[in-house]
């Protein structure tokens, strides 16, 4: 059998209407049972991975890995798409209702895909909002804190709109979207009401979808959403292309890997419909059908190769090509993660003895200007850039509170405590701001309960509002019971160690995160030399 011959008319009757005689005498047409049994252990396979898949990925959601891509919309993603795929496999095992297959692919295709295109837009946007967070923090300027120091909530409002304006974003891409397409499924029955397609009955969708054009019609959705988003991911990964990622197999790679695959699944299909269709409107409107010419062999132009009738007939017109965006989906957002979890668990055993791999150790490089923009290179890839920033800015609180103490010695010396109001700690802490440093502080030592200084207590107010309140986009992540605690004594009775706590918890954090990323890209160095010799 050739597959580059082009067939003739009986042979592409056959293929349209399989269930007659004329069938028969082509055997690659009539092998419905055997296709059955290859999609039957397809789909066993298939829902034993993807079920163990999704319940290690849920039970990882507390891994920093897994967080970082946003566990709910990376699980919903990963979900919906085994979805998708569990009922496009189950289609072909046994006669459903065709209405599964059409709200399958016409709704929930579109929603999952659309979740995709959301996370692949929220990695570009929070890239570029990671490293504007870095250079807006510096910009605090006198206003502010005589604000703050007012009383008056900080005004983070530009940085909060952007926060919401990509939460909304999000949700424009996934909601919009689908509503679109199930109105206009809808709309499609309604207008093609003489195609049976319900949720009620049972059926091959494949042979209706082959005899049928108005059935063609009924899943226009599918085919438009699909060169749609090919469309916008191919304008997706130029952006995507620019962001620096810190992992070779990070959510990078998972979205520039999904994004080709989705363009050439959808070029295929969308030819291998082209062919198919207008080869079956050519056969019809020339009268070339059963009735008329059914021993008639008649060779035309119009006809495709014989490859394409076996492709279309495998992959039950082509909607089974989808199944491999979605299985490849789930492999890249769900598993993968799962793998770096374990992977990074291993590594951080095998180096736990060294000494570089030392909770104190890392202290030190936390002490280290040039390290430190390092770590903050990294979380500015790792979406994280606010655990580093927190910790400057934590630094910065610390030299606040010891430069209060020197210039109160001062004061006290000379027999006059009430001078220390005249000290510009204004000028002082916008030095420390535009310039992380590491100050001499030997002498330093603080009681953490003692009230925070009223000269002070204005950039204390900054801190939290940048940090600490949830409103703020440069939120940390840290427990509740430690929020709880901080927005109690910020609003009583405030003390200078009031955010050690929170610090303790965001050096766990970046120990645990963004450390064995600065250990992976210079072990050796770190290893062979002090950190001292950074500084």
């Amino acid at each position: 059998m050739n597959l580059w011959e082009k067939v003739d008319n009986i042979e592409f009757e056959a293929f349209l209407n399989p269930y007659n005689n004329i069938t028969k005498k082509f055997d690659y047409l009539n092998n419905d049972k055997d296709i059955r049994l290859v999609y039957l252990i397809i789909l066993i396979v298939y829902s034993i991975l993807g079920i163990s898949s999704l319940l290690t990925f849920y039970c990882l959601r507390n891994w920093y890995i897994i967080k970082q891509r946003n566990f709910w919309l990376t699980f919903l993603n990963g979900l919906l798409a085994f979805i998708s795929t569990f009922v496009t496999l189950w289609v072909q095992v046994i006669d459903s209702p065709c209405g599964i297959s059409l709200y399958t692919s016409n709704v929930i295709n579109p929603l999952y895909n659309s979740m995709f295109l959301s996370r692949s837009l929220r990695i570009v946007l929070l890239y570029r909002f990671n490293i504007y967070k870095v250079t807006e923090i510096k910009k605090r300027n006198k206003k502010t804190l005589r604000e703050s120091y007012l009383g008056e909530k900080e005004p983070n409002n530009y940085l909060q709109k952007i926060y919401k304006r990509v939460n909304r974003i999000i949700y424009f891409v996934i909601i919009i979207p689908t509503v679109v397409a199930l109105i206009a499924t809808i709309a499609l029955q309604y207008k093609f009401s003489n195609v049976e397609c319900s949720f009620f009955g049972t059926g091959n969708a494949t042979s209706n979808l082959k005899g049928n054009s108005d059935m063609g019609k009924l899943f226009l959705v599918a085919q438009f959403f699909g060169f749609f988003l090919a469309t916008v991911l191919l304008i997706m990964l130029i952006f995507i292309y620019k962001i620096k990622d810190n992992n070779k197999y990070g959510a990078k790679f998972e979205c520039i890997s999904t994004i080709i695959l989705i363009i050439s699944i959808t070029i295929v299909h969308t030819i291998l419909n082209a062919t198919i269709n207008r080869a079956r409107g050519e056969h019809y409107s020339n009268g070339l059908n059963r009735k008329a010419m059914a021993n008639v062999s008649v060779k035309k132009d119009i006809y495709p190769i014989r490859l394409f009738l076996i492709i279309y007939n495998w992959t039950k017109g082509g909607k089974a090509l989808y199944c491999i965006i979605a299985c490849y989906m789930i492999f890249a957002s769900i598993v993968l993660p799962c793998f770096k979890c374990w992977s990074t668990k291993r590594e951080k055993n095998k180096y736990l003895q060294r000494s570089t791999s030392s909770m104190q150790y890392f202290y030190k490089v936390l002490n280290s200007p040039p390290l430190v923009e390092e770590l903050k290179s990294i979380a500015i890839k790792e979406f994280s850039v606010e655990n580093v920033l927190f910790w400057e800015n934590y630094q910065v609180l610390q030299k606040m509170v010891y430069r209060y103490q020197i210039e109160l010695k001062k004061a006290e010396r000379v027999g006059n405590p009430t001078l220390i109001s005249q000290y510009d700690f204004d000028n002082y802490y916008h030095q420390q701001i535009q310039s992380f440093s590491v100050s001499s502080m030997d002498d330093y030592s603080y009681d953490p309960y003692f009230p925070v200084p009223r000269e002070i207590l204005p950039y204390y107010q900054i801190f939290y509002d940048t940090f600490i309140d949830s409103l703020s986009p440069s939120a940390v992540n840290i427990t509740g019971a430690t929020i709880k605690r901080i927005n109690y004594e910020i609003n009583n009775y405030p003390t200078v160690g009031i955010f050690d706590i929170a610090k303790n918890e965001i050096v766990e954090m970046m120990y645990s995160s963004i450390y064995p990323i600065l250990l992976r890209n210079n072990r050796k160095h770190l290893y062979n030399n002090s950190v001292s010799n950074y500084g």
